[in-house]
């Protein structure tokens, strides 16, 4: 199953520099702070970031507060751990009363997809509880023929599991559509079937702690039956 760690929320942001991996991947670097609490007086303070934006060839982001869509990378120098924003999308100053909301898309691609490649998209229908049970939603995603993140992206073929973020186009056609700003695209069902199958192992054996803190009483404990993947298993509680 493809996965994926992704922030939408608030970040303020100062000092933005260029950064380049190699002349064909340049970025803005900029000090970021997340807040972590809601309270700007309880003396908390701020998470501190690196936020990146695709680019740096045109004007650098000027310092403010803005809106950002970013995927979340840690990572751990001396034992140091820094996060970092990877932003998918253009960052949005708060400034004003509009900000483009985020879509994220979690399923699979739907069969008959492939009538849609020259269009770049793919459709996905999910399954999820509204105001009943099993409601559906039809999505189409697509490519943006502007979007430098995706020229060299594969289309996923049916039956592949995806993560999209992105935001909403139109209604066209009984579907939701979504342009598309970032994709994670994971292994075919009949892959994950086959694995979830093969790395099967039976449950760990659970111990019950004496909460009451008493010495030489057996708590008395509950046997309860819960269902994963059609296989019972046991837990037993303490009373």
């Amino acid at each position: 199953m493809a996965s994926a760690c992704t922030f939408q929320g608030i970040v303020g942001i100062q000092n933005a520099t260029r950064y380049s991996l190699d002349p064909k991947k340049t970025f803005w670097k900029m000090e970021g702070f997340v807040p972590v609490s809601p309270d700007p007086e309880d003396g908390v303070g701020d998470l501190s970031a690196s936020v990146f934006v695709f680019g740096g060839r045109n004007a650098p982001p000027e310092d403010g507060i803005y809106f950002v869509n970013a995927r979340i990378v840690t990572t751990t120098v001396d034992e140091n751990t820094s996060l970092e924003l990877y932003c998918v999308d253009d960052m949005q100053q708060t400034d004003g009363a509009r900000a483009i909301p985020t879509i994220i898309v979690v399923g699979k691609v739907s069969k008959g997809s492939s009538g849609l490649v020259d269009t770049r998209g793919f459709d996905v229908d999910i399954m999820q509880y509204g105001v009943m049970p099993q409601q559906l939603a039809r999505i189409q995603c697509f490519y943006p023929d502007d979007h430098p993140h995706l020229s060299k992206t594969p289309l996923p073929t049916a039956e592949k599991h995806v993560i999209v973020q992105g935001s909403i186009s139109e209604l066209y056609d009984n579907r939701c559509i979504i342009s598309v700003h970032d994709i994670t695209l994971g292994p075919l069902t009949a892959v994950v079937e086959r694995r979830r199958h093969a790395e099967a192992v039976p449950p760990t054996k659970l111990k019950s702690f004496n909460w009451n803190g008493g010495k030489g009483k057996k708590t008395p404990t509950t046997r309860v039956t819960h269902v994963e993947d059609d296989e019972e298993v046991f837990y037993d509680c303490v009373d």
